[in-house]
């Protein structure tokens, strides 16, 4: 397996000129290539490909796997690469000595729920193409920008990111939310540049202050991006502010319609809807159904907090 500094034998093997026309052949045949780890590139997570077998792995498979882990391990720094891990160690069943059951197996080892891990594959190629392109989006951006794509073309909604990106000096979930419903119903077959010009107009309003997190009524603030100093998506271990805190009162009433609306979605969807309008229109169907997982499993990481002993 090549490591991280590589010997390259292909040089020419005769003396350097120039400043080093002293050297020996074999001095100047030598040169060091820097190769990236396994799993801190697109690059070095091999693409998806059908399983060599139902057996053990071959050596070319562990080494594939063990690629494909360090790329999922890499989730918080680049999204888009552990996306293309999950899709290729799926595709090709390198999971299938530890547990065959690829969604347990993946929560076992990284707690990432089957919702998100449908949401990472789908995403992982919009985020790649914007990477390329030298941006860094948040997964939640990149999100947005699928549900576009699904709607009319990967080159749209790669458009409508870079437009963003270039016409803000900061892009938020907010803001990335509030144009592509701005766009409203885009048909298949729209051309990317008149997109690109729409969002720069819808983009010369002045721009909003607010903070991209800031809760506002009784919205669920996104912490999709949260996450990095702590794995329930808390930033510090700072105290929470008094029970005599006017701010205090007001997250207590947050929580309360959140409850309150959480009871009244429980009454009006069952597993019997879901899979009748799943069987009915799958392409409509499954991404509501992805996004209400979504939306649930933030409820729960910003929930996830620990209680006083007692509660």
């Amino acid at each position: 397996m090549a490591g991280l500094f590589d010997v390259d034998t292909q040089a020419p093997q005769q003396q350097a000129g120039g400043l080093f026309g002293g050297l020996p052949a074999t001095a100047a045949a030598a040169s060091v290539v820097v190769q990236p780890l396994p799993g801190t590139t697109l690059a070095s997570i091999p693409a998806p490909y059908q399983p060599h077998g139902t057996d053990e792995l071959s050596d070319q498979e562990r080494q594939d796997l063990e690629a494909c882990k360090a790329g999922v391990d890499n989730l918080h720094q680049a999204f888009w690469i552990a996306g293309k891990a999950l899709e290729t160690m799926a595709t090709a069943e390198l999971h299938r000595e530890e547990n065959p059951n690829f969604a347990e197996w993946i929560w076992d080892n990284w707690e990432i729920s089957e919702t998100q891990l449908h949401r990472l594959k789908d995403e992982w190629r919009v985020g790649e193409a914007l990477a390329n392109l030298g941006h860094k989006p948040r997964e939640y951006h990149v999100r947005k920008m699928t549900e576009l794509r699904r709607q009319t073309s990967d080159k749209v909604a790669i458009t409508v990111y870079d437009t963003i990106v270039r016409c803000r000096p900061r892009v938020t979930g907010d803001l990335v939310e509030k144009v592509v419903t701005d766009l409203g119903f885009l048909p298949k077959d729209v051309d990317a540049a008149d997109v690109g010009r729409r969002v720069r107009e819808l983009l010369a309003a002045p721009e909003e202050t607010e903070a991209d997190n800031e809760p506002k009524g009784d919205d669920v603030p996104d912490i999709s991006s949260l996450g990095k100093d702590s794995p329930n998506g808390e930033s510090s271990r700072n105290p929470s502010n008094s029970k005599a805190d006017p701010l205090a009162e007001k997250d207590i009433e947050r929580l309360q319609n959140t409850l309150a609306s959480l009871q009244e979605a429980a009454k009006k969807i069952n597993k019997a809807a879901a899979r009748r309008a799943v069987e009915a229109q799958p392409d409509v169907a499954a991404p509501l159904i992805q996004e209400i997982g979504s939306l649930l499993q933030q409820i729960d990481r910003a929930v996830a907090i620990r209680l006083p002993k007692g509660e």
